[in-house]
């Protein structure tokens, strides 16, 4: 099973004696932190306990599971490459990447070798000013996650920094390079129709369509609409664009294409959602 985000940036925070989820993999990056239980942690079929104060950092192609034993207490950031991209010249996305891609590998083997409580502690301390800061903010992610998230993840990668990392590890696999090839062209639908993508990552258009939805568990028409949707969303929520503006923004020359496309996908029209998440 996977589970697909298209938010950036989402926080989870609860309290469970059942984890709610079947065995899944994401198309996204996970920070998890435990605290107040015990269990069983089942990341990509080999198995580790976990007690008290633990933190996990699950990239896109891991799978996993728990088995709680102990009422278990859930602080999760899940966030796509693009929260920690955004607003960053070329050289410091690169860095992003590489940090990103090797990152849940090192982490893996450092937690192995020894846990650092006072980096777990510090760490937790910075996520739970997240997690105030997002209820505060009514479920809304702010700059300030941003940064903040950036900080948790320098962090983590410096107390790893003694790790052998392979060159090759730091090639970012091709589904993530669509995924963001797609998030960053959402606003240009003349990018993201299946002939310019497959002839951008060297497949045949049969060959792109098979491995999106092998990867993706959807196609890739289900992914790029749902990406969309949550996006004009978002806007329509967080902003002072007018509906004609935010239509423009997403392609859309003809304001009743966008009301059609809206609703199809929300059974609203842009301007009932607009009125009933009037923030």
């Amino acid at each position: 099973m996977k589970l697909v985000q298209f938010e950036p940036l989402f926080l989870r925070h609860f309290r469970t004696e059942e984890w709610p989820f079947t065995y899944h993999n994401h198309n996204h990056y996970e920070l998890m932190l435990i605290s107040e239980g015990s269990g069983i942690h089942d990341l990509n079929k080999e198995q580790s306990t976990y007690q008290g104060n633990t933190i996990f950092f699950l990239s896109p192609e891991d799978s996993h599971h728990f088995y709680i034993e102990e009422q278990t207490r859930f602080r999760v950031i899940k966030f796509l490459p693009s929260a920690v991209k955004d607003g960053v010249n070329a050289s410091i996305t690169d860095y992003w990447d590489n940090l990103l891609i090797n990152l849940g590998r090192k982490w893996e083997v450092s937690k192995q070798n020894s846990i650092d409580i006072e980096l777990v502690n510090k760490i937790i301390s910075i996520v739970d000013l997240m997690i105030t800061e997002w209820e505060q903010n009514d479920h809304r992610t702010t700059e300030l996650h941003t940064n903040l998230l950036r900080s948790v993840l320098i962090l983590m990668d410096q107390s790893t920094s003694q790790s052998t990392v392979l060159a090759e590890q730091y090639n970012t696999s091709k589904i993530e390079r669509i995924q963001n090839y797609i998030h960053a062209y959402i606003h240009l639908p003349d990018c993201l129709g299946v002939k310019h993508l497959s002839h951008e990552f060297g497949l045949s258009e049969s060959g792109f369509r098979n491995y999106f939805s092998t990867n993706m568990g959807m196609n890739l028409t289900q992914y790029i609409n749902g990406l969309k949707i949550e996006m004009i969303k978002k806007r329509i929520k967080h902003s002072d664009h007018n509906l004609s503006a935010i239509a423009l923004e997403f392609g859309f020359t003809d304001a009743s294409h966008f009301t059609k496309y809206f609703m199809k996908h929300t059974t609203l029209t842009p301007l009932q959602f607009k009125r009933e998440n009037k923030v």
